[in-house]
């Protein structure tokens, strides 16, 4: 009875020992982000563009901090976040355009912008190479909304009698994850 009681013992070790060694490594599923970035991979668009100095850029005798309110020029702005990391984005905004005497405000459309994506804490790097150097522009993550803050920045305003002028101010620019 001695003797089965060990050799019973002995298999269940022996099969005990091949169960757990015959497992594999099974390959991470690529659908599961384990770097955590996954949560802010997708489609945003610009739902705010707010500025520490109002302008009045439609002249309808209200002044705005945001810019959205005051023109169309940055309408459908977005950012797209794919999940290797890489990012498509476009730049519509506003300008001053003169022709030789007169200023004017106009809308601008900027090719696509391309690049590459990282998530540090609530930190998200947008990098990419314009005109042939690199720019890294750091956004704070906080739900589905990114923020780019840039201090003391160049916004377009309007003076007292309608022309057009360039101001400083710090400006948030706010997207939203659709």
């Amino acid at each position: 009875m001695k003797h089965i009681k060990y050799t019973l013992a002995s298999f269940s070790i022996l099969l005990t020992t091949l169960l757990l060694l015959s497992c594999e490594n099974e390959p991470l599923d690529p659908a599961i982000d384990v770097s955590g970035n996954s949560s802010v991979v997708g489609s945003y668009f610009i739902t705010a563009f707010n500025t520490s100095v109002p302008t009045d850029l439609n002249q309808d005798g209200t002044a705005s901090s945001n810019q959205l309110n005051e023109t169309t020029c940055f309408d459908g702005n977005y950012i797209l976040l794919n999940p290797d990391n890489t990012f498509t984005a476009n730049s519509k905004g506003i300008d001053i355009t003169t022709n030789g005497t007169d200023e004017t405000i106009t809308c601008f459309v900027d090719p696509d912008i391309n690049g590459t994506w990282s998530l540090s804490g609530d930190q998200l790097s947008l990098t990419y190479t314009e005109a042939g150097e690199q720019f890294t522009d750091i956004f704070t993550v906080s739900g589905s909304t990114l923020t780019l803050s840039i201090n003391d920045g160049e916004i377009v305003g309007v003076t007292s009698t309608g022309d057009p002028v360039y101001l400083n101010a710090d400006i948030d620019i706010i997207f939203t994850k659709q």
